[in-house]
């Protein structure tokens, strides 16, 4: 008989034993997330101290599992191996052959290396993929020569590549070359994370297609190196040909949609359009799914069979399903780099693999089983995986669909003795219900995951899936594939296939247009705790399982249901209570955007300007993610120092989705046509505008005072730039007062110099981003700044600041913190003490005696929590 105590042990050791695989990829993802909150909150060091003894006591408990309760030693196995690889991954071992190594900072080289991925051609620029051998660095007073080295290059063209720059080809090419970065402003898209899953580190830009060139290779390589270099570049090329060809046949809109639903391929889908699929939930639909490789199989599989059964010799002596479904995975592998072999074409193409799998071994209905070892295959291979987007949000719409699926209407039994018509119409019925559902579980799935990464959510996703996925997945990308297989010996017929396909492809961008116009299509939010993101699991958990989990579920699950709402909403409707204020300096690149709280609950923004085009917006890309990760609805008043835009051009979506109460400015209409036409909209939705002049008080309240000492209002600055019209505002909260010069130059300083205002501040923001003519010694002397804060970008490193600047500051042992280097900076105050706090995990306190800032070490997680890669 089993003890008491044995039991549960014995019960848990039977449930891994039944749920094995599902089991193994949790305690891979445990340890992995481990790795993550260690590698945040400790010297890599001391991570290093503390994983080895971790390792040795799991290995113990893992031996003692063995040897009683065999199933659950998967749990310190699979735990230990996340936790490895992860720690690995964010901590690679030294390799001096790795390009990274040679790219320490934005320089001029020559790389030689071969191209890996078609290049892409966006309309502006080409980009494609270079596999590295060599690399040429300008080094000065240093003898140059081609190092070797490894690693994979992303580069961008300064014009279209011609048709010989393809897959396979090996090129030499100049560029200015950098190492991957990302903004460091929590709450923004890891750039360098994504790109650390795709194994690249540097980027580099090539002026044009002049600079490149084919490199010959060598005279009669052996016919197997040909052979072997011709197989693993013909996908790339296939795709190649298929974008030409696509783009030959249909007009420029329906033929960068036709890309990315065949090969992949975003870069030619206009923004609006790829705005209009996000506001309607739909953009899932152009990635490569488990959809495409679905019916691609199907297709095969039933082309197969009836080749093979042509073959009485084969129907004799094999199983002709069995090798048909054999024959068929070699198609999806090939179409899996046709697609261009990213993180959803590669889970797409495991699970398609080993659904055949299953289906070989009888075990087609496993499907928890089947999604658990997709994850772990691509986890094993790839583990930063684990932390994007993509992969997250790919598995949680699957899990959400697989915990539906045994309850779908149309997999229930029918009744019987009905007549063929009403049978024919109850079976559409109910799998129009089936599909309705399938997406609001999908939806309700990935629901915490899109609003923790993209504060957004459609509000139309379910119905519109059930409109546009017919049209795209069942119309236009049927036709796309059977065009794809009639492309090599038919392509009249192949044409007439993509124009079939199109006709489904322009009805679907007609539904997306027309819901363009219609108000609170999408929904945008502030970004959930993970408090929020439990009590809704917890929620779905007992709405869900059966049978009941607990006695009065749904009660408990209404009650918790209000709970979540009041605590994600509360911002809306109760007035933030703080006792400090902080003021947060954006890493916004070559721009600035400083964000005030102030106690009381007033927020206000002051600049948001940095690096944009029709591709990105530095609003929606980086200063409203920051104000959501914040927990921000609203903000109370919008300053805009001058009209310049790389202090402004991200402002219009801050207007639209936070609703200011006012907007501030110096009343100096300059000379940008976008500044107006900011100025016309922020009328539009009734924002009341506000210009300051010197002397204007813009808020007081219990200590704390913000305040315009110019520029507008002295008549010496209205013959003078733009620059130096600047508004100059002061925060003071008790002792401490920060200055917030905008783009003013050395007139304008002497101006507010001989004016006699108090300018003395323990924070000065650094007029006109440090630049040569301004920031004057005796502008600094007056300030007397403990903390000069720099709003730069990296690609003006060496100009802004000046040089010299820098060293002066450096003499004058003030502390000088540049947002290109050190990322998003806040100072916090409660009038008598004031800390700094930035990106990259520098810390300080203010000495008030000895008027200097004094680095200390963060007693609280630093800025690295936001970024998955530490800088090198």
């Amino acid at each position: 008989m089993r003890s008491s105590t044995d039991s549960p042990v014995l019960a848990l050791s039977r449930h891994c034993a039944h749920n094995l695989l599902a089991v193994s990829a949790l305690s891979w993802i445990a340890g992995a997330f481990f790795t993550w909150e260690v590698n945040d909150t400790l010297p890599h060091r001391t991570a290093v101290l503390l994983v080895i003894p971790a390792l040795l006591a799991l290995i113990l408990v893992a031996a003692q599992l063995w040897r009683r309760f065999r199933p659950l030693a998967v749990i310190p196995f699979f735990f230990l191996v996340g936790l490895f690889q992860v720690f690995l991954a964010l901590h690679p071992l030294d390799d001096p052959t790795r390009i990274e190594h040679h790219v320490t900072a934005k320089t001029k080289a020559t790389v030689v290396g071969t191209i890996l991925t078609m290049p892409e051609w966006n309309g502006d620029t080409s980009r494609l993929l270079v596999e590295c051998e060599s690399l040429l660095v300008a080094v000065h007073d240093q003898p140059m020569s081609f190092q070797s080295v490894r690693g994979k290059v992303l580069l961008t063209v300064g014009n279209r590549l011609p048709p010989h720059f393809q897959a396979g080809r090996r090129i030499m090419a100049s560029a200015v070359m950098d190492r991957i970065h990302s903004y460091r402003t929590p709450g923004a898209f890891d750039y360098r994370l994504q790109m650390a899953t795709k194994e690249i580190a540097c980027s580099g830009w090539v002026s044009s297609s002049a600079a490149m060139e084919i490199v010959t290779e060598a005279p009669d390589p052996p016919f197997m190196n040909t052979l072997l270099h011709d197989l693993r570049f013909a996908p790339e090329q296939m795709r190649q040909h298929i974008a030409d060809f696509v783009d030959k046949t249909l007009e420029p809109e329906a033929a960068g949609l036709y890309k990315a639903l065949l090969i992949g391929s975003l870069v030619n889908i206009p923004p609006e359009t790829l705005e209009g699929f996000k506001a309607s939930g739909c953009f899932h639909l152009l990635a490569i799914s488990g959809l495409h490789f679905s019916l691609l199989g199907l297709f095969s599989l039933a082309v197969m069979r009836v080749v093979l059964k042509q073959s009485q010799w084969l129907l004799l002596h094999t199983h002709v399903p069995t090798l048909a479904l054999l024959l068929t995975a070699p198609i999806l592998l090939l179409y899996a780099f046709i697609a261009g072999m990213n993180l959803p074409a590669l889970r797409a193409l495991i699970m398609a693999l080993l659904v055949l799998v299953a289906v070989l071994s009888r075990r087609q209905r496993s499907f928890l089983p089947l999604i658990a070892a997709a994850a772990l295959l691509i986890l094993v291979t790839n583990p930063l995986a684990l932390f994007t987007a993509s992969f997250q949000l790919s598995f949680a719409a699957v899990l959400a669909i697989n915990l539906l699926y045994p309850r779908l209407p149309h997999l229930q039994e029918q009744a019987e003795n009905q007549s063929p018509w009403r049978h024919l119409v109850g079976r559409g019925w109910r799998i129009g219900q089936s599909m309705l559902l399938v997406s609001l579980a999908a939806t309700a799935g990935t629901l915490p995951i899109l609003l923790y990464h993209f504060n957004r959510v459609s509000l139309v996703g379910p119905i519109m899936n059930l409109l546009i996925e017919p049209l795209l997945c069942l119309w236009a990308l049927p036709a796309g594939l059977i065009a794809f297989a009639l492309l090599w010996w038919a392509p009249d017929l192949a044409a007439i296939s993509l124009h079939c396909g199109a006709v489904g492809m322009e009805t679907a961008l007609w539904l997306i247009n027309a819901l363009q116009s219609l108000p609170f299509l999408s929904l945008w939010t502030i970004t959930p705790s993970w408090l929020e993101i439990g009590l809704y699991l917890l929620i779905i958990w007992l709405l869900i399982s059966r049978p009941a989990p607990l006695p009065g579920h749904l009660p408990l699950a209404s009650a918790l249901a209000l709970l979540l709402a009041g605590l994600f909403t509360s911002g809306l409707w109760t007035p933030p209570s703080r006792e400090d204020a902080s003021v947060h300096f954006l890493d916004v690149g070559q721009g600035t955007s400083t964000l005030l709280l102030l106690p009381g609950g007033k927020t206000i923004l002051i600049d948001g300007g940095g690096h944009q085009s029709n591709r990105f917006d530095i609003g929606e890309s980086l200063i409203a993610p920051y104000l959501w990760h914040l927990r921000l609805w609203q903000l109370d008043d919008v300053i805009i120092t001058h009209p310049h835009g790389d202090h402004y051009n991200g402002l219009l979506f801050i207007f639209k989705h936070f609703r200011p109460q006012r907007l501030i400015v110096n009343g100096d209409e300059g000379e940008e046509t976008a500044y107006r036409d900011l100025l016309a909209a922020v009328r539009q939705i009734d924002v009341p505008i506000h210009t300051a002049t010197t002397g204007t008080v813009l808020y007081k309240n219990n200590g704390v005072e913000v305040k315009s000492l110019g520029m507008s209002g002295f008549p010496e600055v209205d013959q003078g730039s733009v620059n130096d019209r600047s508004l100059v505002v002061m925060l003071k909260n008790g002792e401490h007062t920060f200055l917030f010069p905008g783009d003013i130059g050395a007139p304008s300083e002497r101006i507010l110099l001989d004016s006699a205002q108090e300018l003395r501040s323990e924070v000065l923001l650094a007029p006109h981003h440090g630049s040569r003519g301004s920031v004057t010694p005796e502008f600094i002397r007056a300030v007397d700044p403990g903390l000069i804060m720099v709003s730069s970008g990296r690609q003006r490193q060496g100009v802004l600041p000046a040089p010299d600047h820098l060293r002066q500051w450096h003499e004058q042992k003030i502390l000088t913190l540049l947002t290109s280097q050190h990322g998003t900076t806040t100072c916090t105050s409660n009038g008598k003490q004031l800390h700094l706090k930035s990106f990259n995990g520098t810390c300080a306190i203010w000495n008030g005696k000895r008027r200097k800032f004094e680095e200390t070490k963060c007693t609280l997680k630093g800025g690295k929590k936001h970024s998955m890669l530490s800088d090198p």
